[in-house]
């Protein structure tokens, strides 16, 4: 109890609380009164040194990344320097975005994917621009009921329900040419309509010779 009363960072009244606390106990339990002040002078005269070497101390760190590392800190044994380590596995890792540093999808161009939420059948566009710009105009389209797009006219004629970007929109192939747009729509077009994933809204009658291609490779 006179330990924790010297080495904690108590007020001085808290101090004088937690030493008349000490003394009661004492004397309840027949301890000579000399006996316990005698104890609190030596134990604030080790705790006061234990904080002056502490203070004395130099510290080197290092990253624990295999026990190998251990080797090296040995080394520091017979010296004043003392060890510390510190894990590569940071809470900050961890909850790290995935793709930080790196373009999001939905801010690339190229061909996409939108799901009815209802039917779960999509619609494939593609656009030079970001995808959520796209994005935004079919969502205006519904909101005006104007169905403009096959998407838009889909999701007002079977009064489906349309979702966030995040939920409903997928980038498929990002592309940076403007001239593989078209025929690479068309390929993901007719794709989804053999496998019966695309809405009946969206037309299918333009061929595409690379749709061929991909079912034989």
């Amino acid at each position: 109890m006179t330990n924790r009363m010297t080495s904690l960072p108590l007020t001085a009244d808290r101090k004088e609380i937690e030493w008349q606390k000490i003394l009661s106990i004492a004397e309840n339990n027949k301890f000579p009164r000399h006996h316990i002040t005698k104890l609190k002078r030596y134990t604030q005269h080790n705790t006061h040194v234990d904080k002056t070497h502490d203070k004395n101390k130099k510290w080197a760190i290092f990253t624990f990344h295999s026990p190998k590392v251990r080797k090296i800190t040995n080394l520091f044994k017979q010296t004043d320097i003392k060890i510390a380590f510190k894990s590569t596995n940071t809470i900050q890792q961890q909850t790290r975005p995935k793709n930080h540093g790196t373009t999001p999808d939905h801010n690339k161009s190229g061909i996409y994917k939108l799901k009815c939420k209802t039917c779960n059948k999509a619609y494939i566009g593609q656009t030079s621009r970001n995808l959520s710009l796209r994005f935004r105009e079919h969502i205006r389209y519904i909101k005006n009921n104007d169905p403009q797009s096959a998407y838009a006219q889909h999701i007002l004629q079977n009064i489906h329900e349309y979702g966030t970007l995040a939920d409903t929109m997928t980038l498929l192939k990002p592309l940076h040419d403007i001239a593989k747009l078209i025929p690479y729509e068309q390929l993901f077009i007719q794709t989804f309509h053999h496998n019966g994933d695309l809405i009946d809204e969206q037309s299918t009658t333009e061929h595409n010779p690379l749709f061929h291609l991909a079912k034989c490779t």
